[in-house]
């Protein structure tokens, strides 16, 4: 066995000994039975230290390579490496990590394809958020008191402080009556929805979606096993009622305040009949209320939790009013759910760091998130306006806008029925980005073919105008 130290090698000596001894016996080299160098030996033929050799010689015998044995030394153990011998050739995995790469869509909302003009959803400017206010935030809590908790494990529900301030502001902003100890923080809204549906027997995993509806619920929901049930809501409520109504769900998803994708709000009317389903049925309401804070032209309808606590759900989000990035979502349980979610989730520990939770905590209790939420709606609503204005200056009558005075989109309509790969195709050669909406659909036939999503949330106030502008050029 030939081994030879390169000493100006930056890999240590003992890991050069120890990978060739190593490779040698994985070859055949060095046989089972065979004994290895006394450390002594080893260590005078390659002008190293003992320790170096014993350091090589206890790697191998850890990982089973040879057997130390008192008063002996090193011995080769029995191994068989024949089975990797037959393994099959293969592929370059270069070439597999650039078809995968190819294939992953490594934005989960489609990316800008590099157009200059990017009206996506959800999204957020960079300059829209407030750095200088997160930097002190962050500063006084790796200084202060609270940075104990950051060398511990915290509560599986997330911070409690954190929660109370949830507590404070759902009061105070959508009329909900809870408790810090309801609140269950999680890393995203498909994270709580796979989360909620474990607590159910898999007899009652049975979901009525809305139909259009938010196409990552309908992932989470599939990977959780759900059977699901499309209940459609772009006919009217009454037809989105017989649907239910006429269903076997145990579950019913919902977005009561501003309706994913079409932008609605639900009347009370429906909502009461809801909760009148879900009483007699004795199922659930899931309330996601993404972006309760962003209506224009009136005041947020009340949340459905406030109506009836003890049958919904309630799903909230920071995604909207901070950044997509930061993956705090909230669920509100119903209190006769908690002993359900501590049996399904006995062994879980919270998925969110501290940090972002005690940050997120200094900002709600300061001052400074009340101005924060205000110039922000106010930002938003500038913003809505001059897409909508922008809109019909530019393209008129050749349009139909549906989902204005709410949330961070709109859908545009072209009246001439073109397609909506034709319509994104045609913005794409002006160098502007629009979004399809087929993917809100279960079924690949829907009466939406002809609309995109514009979002405003993305975008710079002062390339809106130029981007609608392209638009019309294209479209025209």
């Amino acid at each position: 066995m030939h081994i030879c130290i390169d000493k100006a090698h930056a890999m240590p000596a003992y890991r050069q000994l120890y990978s060739q001894i190593a490779a040698a016996i994985a070859s055949g080299e060095l046989g089972a039975g065979a004994m290895l160098p006394a450390i002594r030996v080893m260590a005078k033929d390659l002008g190293v230290a003992r320790n170096t050799v014993e350091a090589a010689y206890k790697q191998l015998a850890l990982e089973g390579y040879a057997k130390g044995q008192r008063g002996i030394g090193y011995i080769v153990e029995d191994l068989d490496f024949s089975v990797l011998e037959d393994e099959p050739s293969l592929p370059d995995e270069r070439a597999l990590i650039e078809q995968s790469e190819s294939a992953r869509n490594r934005e989960p909302l489609g990316g800008a394809r590099g157009c200059s003009f990017d009206f996506c959803y959800g999204d957020r400017h960079p300059t829209m958020l407030p750095l200088s206010v997160l930097r002190s935030l962050a500063d006084a809590a790796l200084s202060g008191s609270a940075s104990a908790d950051a060398v511990r494990y915290i509560d599986p529900f997330g911070l409690y402080g954190l929660r109370d301030q949830i507590a404070r502001y759902l009061h105070s902003t959508r009329g909900i009556r809870c408790v810090p100890e309801q609140i269950i923080l999680q890393p995203g809204t498909q994270v709580a929805l796979r989360n909620i549906v474990s607590i159910f027997p898999a007899e009652e995993r049975i979901v009525a979606m809305e139909e259009p509806g938010y196409d990552a619920a309908r992932y989470a929901f599939m990977c959780a096993q759900c059977a699901l049930r499309p209940i459609p809501v772009h006919e009217g409520e009454k037809a989105f009622l017989d649907a239910l109504l006429a269903s076997d769900a145990h579950l019913a998803m919902v977005t009561p305040s501003n309706q994913f994708p079409l932008g609605f709000i639900m009347s009370l009317s429906a909502r009461l009949k809801l909760v009148e389903w879900a009483k007699e049925s004795g199922s659930y309401i899931i309330e996601d209320d993404y972006c309760c804070e962003y209506r224009y032209r009136s005041s947020p309808s009340p949340a459905l939790r406030s109506i009836d606590p003890q049958r919904t759900i309630y799903l909230g989000t920071m995604s909207k009013i901070l950044s997509p990035a930061m993956r705090i979502s909230y669920i509100v349980l119903p209190a006769e759910l908690l002993a359900r979610w501590n049996a399904a989730h006995s062994g879980d520990y919270c998925s969110l760091a501290w940090l972002d939770q005690e940050i997120l905590r200094s900002f709600m209790a300061s001052s400074a998130w009340s101005r924060y939420i205000h110039t922000t709606k106010s930002l938003y609503q500038r913003h809505h306006d001059r897409l909508v204005r922008c809109l019909e200056r530019e393209l008129g009558d050749r349009v139909r806008i549906f989902g204005a005075d709410a949330g961070l989109h709109l859908l545009v309509e072209d009246v001439d029925g073109r397609s909506q790969d034709e319509l994104m195709r045609l913005a794409l050669e002006k160098d502007v980005r629009v979004y399809p909406t087929d993917q809100y659909w279960a079924s690949s036939s829907h009466p939406m073919d002809s609309m995109v999503l514009m979002g405003f949330s993305g975008i710079a106030a002062e390339s809106i105008g130029e981007g609608v502008r392209r638009l019309a050029r294209a479209w025209g």
